[in-house]
C-alpha cells in the first residue's frame, strides 16, 4: 500500500449529489462578499474598538499634516525666497521640521495604540478555535486534514491580525487623505486639479476588476497551503513508518507536486498584483507630467505664481503614497477575507453535543486536496505512524 497522498481534481457538478453529507461546497466567487466576510470579525474587534478608532483618527491627523507641508513651501517661495529674506527661510525650515516630527510622532502613537490589543484579538481567536476543535465529533477530525486546521490557526489568523493593524486603518486614512488633498488641489488651481483627477475613474474600474480576480487566487493559494501543510505534518509524525515501508520517495513526489501547484498560484497572484501596480503608478505619473507642463506654461504667462505651482506639485506628490498603496491594501484585504472565511468554516461546524447525524463538515475543495481514499484508516495509519 502506498502512503503517497494523491492529488485529486475538483469534482464535477454532476457528482455533487453523491458527495457525503456535511461536506462544505467550494464557495462561488460571485456569491462571496469581502465586506460580509470581514464583518464577521466584529465580535472579536468590539472589545478593542475604542483603540482602533482612536488610532485611525490619529493616523488621519498625521497624514493630513503631510498636506500642510506644501502650503508651507508655497509661503516660503512666494514670501521669504522672493523677498530674499534669510530669516524667513530659516523660520520656514523650522516649521517644516516641526511638521515632520509631529507626523512621525503621531504615526508612532498609532502603532502603539493597536499593537498589543490586536495581538490579543489574534490570541483570542486562536483559543476559540482550539476550544471549538475539542468539542467537534471524531468524524470531523477523520475527514479534515490536520494541515488545513493548522494553517487556519496560524497563517490565516496572522493575515487577519495584519489586516486589522494595517489595511483596515489605512484604507480609511488614505481615503480621507485623498479627499482632503483633492480639495486643496482644486482650491489652488482648479484646471490643474481636474487634470490630476482625470485618472480617477479608470483606477476605480481597475480596482473593481482586480478584486474579483484576486479573491479567487487568494482563496486557492490558502487552500493549497493547507494541503501542503498536511503532507509535511503527517510525514513528520509518521517518518519512521514511512522509512520502514520505503515510501520516502513517494512522499517527496507528493510534496513536490503540491508545492509546484502552490508556486503556480502564487505567481498568478503576483502577476495580478504587478499589473494593478503598474497601472496605478503609471496613470498618476502621466497626470502629474501633464499638470507640470500646463503649470509651467501658466507661470511663464504670469497667470500662476511659482510658489503656487511648487505647492500644487508637492501636494500631488504627497498623494502618491495613498494612491499607490491602494493595490496592496486591497490585496491584503482580499487575503484577510479569505482567511476569515476559512476560519469560520471550522467555527460554524456544530460541536458533538449539537451536531445531527452526518452533519460534520469537510474542508472546501481547492482542486488540490487529498482524496477520500487517501484518508482511509489504513492510509492514515501508515502516514501518521499509528499502530
Amino acid at each position: 500500500m502506498s502512503a503517497t497522498p494523491r492529488i485529486s481534481r475538483k469534482p464535477d457538478p454532476a457528482s455533487a449529489e453523491d458527495s457525503e453529507p456535511g461536506a462544505i461546497p467550494d464557495p462561488a466567487p460571485d456569491d462571496r462578499s469581502t465586506v460580509r466576510s470581514l464583518l464577521r470579525l466584529w465580535p472579536y474587534v468590539r472589545p478593542v474598538r475604542a483603540r482602533l478608532i482612536t488610532a485611525c483618527g490619529v493616523a488621519i491627523v498625521a497624514s493630513c499634516l503631510s498636506l500642510v507641508i506644501p502650503l508651507a513651501l508655497k509661503w516660503m517661495v512666494d514670501g521669504p525666497v522672493a523677498d530674499r529674506d534669510p530669516g524667513g527661510v530659516w523660520l520656514g525650515g523650522a516649521l517644516l521640521l516641526g511638521l515632520g516630527l509631529a507626523e512621525a510622532g503621531l504615526f508612532g502613537l498609532r502603532r502603539w495604540l493597536v499593537a498589543r490589543p490586536l495581538a490579543g484579538v489574534e490570541a483570542t481567536m486562536r483559543a476559540d478555535l482550539y476550544r471549538h476543535l475539542q468539542r467537534l465529533p471524531v468524524s470531523f477530525h477523520d475527514r479534515w486534514p490536520s494541515g488545513q486546521l493548522l494553517s487556519r490557526g496560524s497563517t490565516d489568523l496572522m493575515l487577519v491580525r495584519l489586516f486589522l493593524a494595517f489595511p483596515l486603518t489605512f484604507l480609511v486614512v488614505n481615503g480621507a487623505t485623498i479627499v482632503v488633498g483633492c480639495v486643496i488641489l482644486l482650491s489652488q488651481e482648479w484646471t490643474l486639479g481636474l487634470v490630476l483627477l482625470a485618472p480617477l475613474l479608470p483606477l476605480l474600474v481597475l480596482c473593481s476588476m482586480f478584486e474579483s480576480r484576486y479573491s479567487v487566487a487568494a482563496r486557492t493559494a490558502q487552500d493549497q497551503l493547507g494541503d501542503l501543510t498536511t503532507v509535511v505534518e503527517e510525514s513528520v509524525l509518521g517518518v519512521r513508518i514511512i522509512k520502514g515501508f520505503g515510501q520516502h520517495r513517494s512522499q517527496a513526489r507528493a510534496f513536490r507536486a503540491l508545492s509546484d501547484r502552490l508556486r503556480t498560484t502564487e505567481l498568478r497572484k503576483a502577476r495580478l498584483l504587478a499589473t494593478l501596480w503598474a497601472l496605478i503608478m503609471s496613470l498618476p505619473e502621466l497626470a502629474i507630467g501633464a499638470a507640470l507642463v500646463l503649470g509651467t506654461v501658466q507661470v511663464a504667462d504670469g497667470d500662476l505664481s511659482a510658489g503656487t505651482l511648487v505647492a500644487f506639485l508637492s501636494t500631488a506628490l504627497a498623494l502618491r503614497w495613498p494612491v499607490d498603496s491602494i493595490g496592496f491594501l486591497l490585496a491584503l484585504s482580499q487575503e484577510a477575507a479569505s482567511a476569515a472565511d476559512r476560519y469560520f468554516e471550522v467555527m460554524d461546524c456544530p460541536p458533538a453535543d449539537q451536531a445531527p447525524a452526518g452533519a460534520d463538515g469537510a474542508p472546501a475543495e481547492s482542486g488540490h486536496s487529498l482524496t477520500k481514499a487517501d484518508r482511509s484508516p489504513a492510509a492514515l495509519e501508515l502516514v501518521r505512524g499509528e499502530t
